[in-house]
């Protein structure tokens, strides 16, 4: 039974520990207060730049199917073939380049105001996997939270601030581990306790000895486990006090030598 406990609880421990080690947004579109965000998915099997020219230009394609972009137009920003007439061609050429632009620069000069947030790799075999997260302006701000309310409730529960946040996994991480770590601690030191009276109570050495063996490896399981459950309470309340809005919203404005396209494309 002790095994068991043991053995799950490690495993509790690596699973949430690679749950937090990724990121979120890779399952979970983030909803912004300030930005509308986005999430692609490329593939490669020759190199991580194709996968994640390939990732850019999925969240692009999915920015033109639900949003009215800016375009910032010009003859040499986009290079049509002979058939220009044709508006696919036009939006093939605007995903291609806009996402070259995003790999290279983190930023496209194309699409107004489309940035790089983050980018994420996994190697499966010979074939390289890129998620990309990108980021557009809300029309329509929504006012953010106050940034101390994530703090105060981390301090009550771990992983509540994360929640509150909406990160899922690392609020559910630092909950579980936490909680766990100080289950284990409980319940180790209970059977330390009951070991150490089976070895007072025992009449030969041997079982003395048998007994308060297994009391001091209880007695170090415990002390493992309200250590974890301390490190990971410090780390959500850390995580919490450190926690800054990153949704700046940059107003619009129409430079005077530059011509802006305001242009809603649906993609069939």
């Amino acid at each position: 039974m002790i095994r068991l406990f043991t053995t799950l609880y490690l495993i509790s421990l690596i699973f949430c520990s690679n749950i937090i080690s990724q990121p979120e947004w890779v399952n979970k579109t983030p909803s912004g207060y300030l930005n509308d965000y986005f999430v692609g998915k490329g593939t490669s099997t020759s190199s991580k730049s194709e996968a994640s020219q390939r990732a850019f230009e999925d969240a692009i394609i999915s920015i033109m199917r639900n949003n009215t972009i800016t375009i910032n137009y010009s003859e040499k920003d986009i290079i049509l073939s002979e058939q220009k007439s044709k508006n696919d061609d036009v939006q093939l050429e605007i995903v291609r380049k806009s996402a070259q632009e995003l790999r290279i620069n983190g930023e496209s000069k194309l699409i107004k105001n489309l940035k790089e947030v983050e980018t994420y790799y996994e190697t499966n075999g010979n074939k390289y996997e890129a998620w990309v997260l990108v980021n557009l302006p809300k029309k329509d701000p929504i006012s953010p939270p106050n940034a101390f309310s994530p703090v105060w409730r981390s301090f009550l529960l771990p992983g509540w601030g994360q929640l509150y946040k909406e990160e899922t996994f690392k609020g559910v991480s630092f909950m579980v581990l936490s909680l766990g770590g100080i289950a284990g601690g409980f319940i180790f030191n209970e059977l330390s306790k009951d070991a150490v009276n089976k070895a007072n109570s025992s009449r030969t050495q041997i079982r003395r000895d048998f007994f308060n063996n297994e009391a001091k490896n209880y007695n170090t399981y415990s002390t493992i486990g309200f250590i974890t459950a301390g490190v990971f309470y410090i780390w959500s309340l850390v995580d919490a006090i450190i926690y800054k809005q990153k949704d700046l919203y940059v107003s619009i404005y129409p430079s005077a030598n530059e011509l802006y396209v305001n242009v809603s494309l649906i993609l069939k």
